[in-house]
């Protein structure tokens, strides 16, 4: 299972303890790590070694991604990747300096013959550094085979010393099928584990399902000598001993990196729910190397009680495992009644509603009126009654509260929550404001009503479209939010407008606007916003899977830095499914702005803010053209702020002496647009273009010179253009003495 397939004695590629910072198969954007990230010690300049005997391939230099990186094919066949250089070694930057002439290119990707390059284990590449898109100082490392796919180094020649541990954190249960149930609940449930041993974990309780589920598993591994979390290696879930799903990161294809968004739970880390791989796989994501096809992993369970276990270990075999039990029955409800009352307590009878079987646990958890969890409330006496319990709370505890009840029968089932309050007037359902939203599930959808403050009325729902879906069977999950039953994705499609009621003296209704389409993966489809200024269109692969989709106007959207909008703000439904390719999008410009220069369209991004798409405007349509890769939030913004250029080297006036001046750089920064990459910056020293480096990440130009700057005067000139078109420039004159 765990295995050295090569390079049994390859060298480590650079001079410096086996310290890492990244492993293989880690998140990145819309793809897996392919390698190692090898900590330098935070600086640049380390020489890089050739891991065996064999010859340069390939060497690129970009301003993006891998920066300046060398492929050594090996004579085992494999290949070493060696990324984000600092620089080459002599004879080959030499080499690759005069291509870039040659092309008027910095960016250059070489290819060479067997016999052009050949070279012996231990002999020098390069330097270490930091180039393209790295965050940092460091080497990444790659082994890949023959046929071009990413090995996981740890496994292939690159054993490091490690006894700790993976650390499970929790585990996830997602309903694959519309009718399914996780504790009472149809949304997908995440639940802590306890440490049982050192290396034993084990589920809090047992937990209940209805239908077809799949489970996912959260947990870092660490290293000896190393604080870094990484990715574990190996995962194995089995149910009452037979195995139903294995994960294993020891090689995949690079077509198949995007299938990321399948094997960790896309949904819950949009939801900043954490970060999960689901141990269950689709007809998508089941072609992924990683996964076993022995079985795809989701539980359709028979009734009764079934052993869980999952196997965690990483590359060195350091292996823990969790345990635990899960119980497939229908779901259950409960009634709670006040029965007595005195004044320091308050008796409760909870029964089973429909099933027979007896309650016999419950827990009970207080809450504001505004719908915020308190405290866990522990009865004073407890006995049974029949096929129900009475309970008795401290009158101090629960009083001005709203209380949440949670039944358990005798064969573990998990009933829904049930509400009531003690001494708290109910909001006004005529006046309280209540905000709706969406959650689309593996096959279904659940619609969520959420008013600010505690009820006695249960809202009821009804859907528009073609024909009118009436539901008024709504659970109440919090004292302030209720959800629908789960409806099919063929329901909700088309729904053009859901109205929220209260009945009562009067009625009160809130209607919400929206336009959802169905997308089946046979043709292609289109969904606009409510007022039809925005509209998305996906084509029969932009989904993975039969999906509903809609676009919501967004009331308040976050404020942009250093630009204007110049439309309403939207968002894509559902954001948290993933796309298995682009989808466009137009939004058009209301017709009173007739200025729409320096515009485009923006994504918010939590961590950066409102981030530029390359967009087109039409003008006979009035409208802005983007195409995306996920479902974000979208305006039109225009920007009119120029680029800034500063800390430059040489400085503006500045007199040096000759060996000082070795590399020319500067900053060039955008607010909002931001800059595109080299080829949007002019560097041009005494009337000459300079073939420069441009380093996105530190928003940074540099030119290192080959030989010494004669004696004299001399100016250099820096241009940049953002992605709108917003320009500036920078003249520095300088004296080499």
């Amino acid at each position: 299972m765990l295995t050295n397939l090569h390079g049994q004695d390859y060298l480590w590629p650079v001079d410096l303890p086996r310290r890492i910072s990244s492993n293989f198969g880690e998140t990145r954007p819309r793809r897996f790590h392919a390698g190692l990230d090898i900590q330098t010690k935070g600086v640049n300049g380390f020489e890089l070694k050739a891991i065996a005997s064999g010859h340069i391939w390939r060497v690129r230099t970009s301003s993006s991604g891998y920066g300046r990186a060398l492929y050594l094919k090996l004579d085992d066949g494999n290949i070493a990747v060696y990324a984000h250089l600092d620089r080459f070694s002599p004879i080959l930057e030499d080499l690759i300096s005069l291509e870039q002439e040659r092309l008027n290119s910095y960016t250059v990707d070489k290819y060479f013959a067997p016999g052009d390059f050949v070279v012996q284990k231990g002999d020098l590449l390069g330097f270490s550094g930091e180039s393209g898109g790295a965050y940092g100082p460091h080497l990444h490392f790659e082994i890949r085979d023959g046929d071009s796919r990413p090995l996981n180094p740890l496994t292939n020649g690159f054993s490091l010393e490690d006894g700790r541990l993976p650390v499970p954190e929790a585990i996830s249960i997602t309903p694959l099928d519309k009718d399914a149930v996780i504790n009472g609940s149809p949304l997908p449930q995440i639940f802590p584990l306890q440490r049982i041993k050192t290396r034993e974990y084990a589920f809090m309780d047992t937990i209940h399902v209805f239908g077809k589920v799949g489970l996912g598993i959260s947990v870092v591994d660490h290293m000896s000598w190393m604080q870094n979390k990484f990715n574990i290696y190996g995962a194995v879930l089995s149910v009452d001993d037979n195995e139903q799903y294995r994960v294993e990161f020891e090689r995949f294809a690079y077509d198949q990196s995007k299938l990321i968004e399948l094997e960790r739970d896309y949904s819950l880390e949009r939801l900043n729910d954490g970060e999960f791989h689901r141990l269950f796989a689709d007809e998508n994501s089941h072609g992924l190397a990683f996964i076993s096809k022995q079985s795809d992993g989701k539980l359709a369970l028979s009734p009764g009680y079934h052993r869980v276990s999952i196997k965690l270990y990483d590359a060195q075999k350091n292996l823990v495992n969790i345990k635990g039990v899960i119980y497939q029955a229908p779901p259950i409800d409960i009634s709670v009644s006040e029965i007595e009352r005195t004044k320091t307590s308050v008796k409760f009878r909870i029964e089973p509603k429909g099933i027979p079987f007896p309650i016999t646990h419950f827990s009970c958890y207080s809450f504001k009126s505004k719908g915020f969890p308190e405290e866990a409330i522990k009865a004073t006496e407890t006995s049974k009654d029949g096929n129900g319990v009475i309970v008795t709370l401290p009158l101090e505890d629960i009083n001005n509260k709203v209380l949440q009840f949670i039944g358990i029968n005798s064969q573990g089932a998990v009933s829904s929550p049930f509400h009531t309050s003690i001494n708290i007037t109910p909001a006004d359902y005529m006046t309280v404001d209540l905000d709706l939203t969406i959650r689309h599930l593996e096959e279904s959808v659940v619609i969520q009503v959420e008013v600010e403050s505690y009820l006695d009325k249960f809202p009821e729902l009804t859907l528009r479209n073609s024909h009118i879906l009436d539901l008024t069977d709504l659970q109440q999950v919090t004292p302030t939010a209720f959800i629908t039953r789960p409806l099919s994705l063929e329901e909700f499609g088309g729904t053009t407008e859901i109205v929220v009621s209260f009945h009562g003296s009067p009625v009160r209704e809130s209607w919400f606007p929206i336009r959802s389409k169905l997308s089946d993966n046979s043709k292609q489809t289109a969904a606009v916003s409510p007022g039809g200024d925005c509209s998305i269109q996906v084509s029969p692969t932009s989904f993975y899977n039969t999906t509903a989709y809609w676009v919501e106007d967004v009331n308040s959207p976050v404020p942009v830095e250093g630009g204007t909008f110049l439309t309403k703000a939207y968002q894509l439904q559902p954001f948290d499914r993933p796309l298995q390719d682009s989808a466009n999008v137009a939004i058009k410009l209301p017709n009173y702005i007739r200025d729409f220069s320096k515009s485009g369209i923006f994504y918010y991004d939590k961590d950066d803010g409102w981030t530029y798409l390359s967009s087109r405007f039409d003008e006979k349509k009035w409208m802005f053209f983007t195409s995306l890769k996920s479902l974000e939030a979208l305006t039109v913004i225009q920007d009119t702020i120029q680029p800034v250029i500063e800390n430059t080297f040489p400085g503006n006036g500045g007199s040096y002496a000759f060996e000082d001046v070795q590399l020319l750089k500067a900053s060039v920064q955008d607010v909002l647009a931001g800059i595109e990459g080299d080829k949007s910056i002019s560097m041009i020293l005494d009337n000459k273009n300079l073939l420069f480096e441009y380093h996105p990440i530190k928003e940074e130009v540099s030119f290192r010179l080959k030989k010494p700057l004669d004696s004299g005067d001399h100016l250099l000139i820096i241009t940049a253009e953002d992605q709108v078109g917003n320009t500036s420039a920078k003249e520095i004159s300088f004296n080499i003495r």
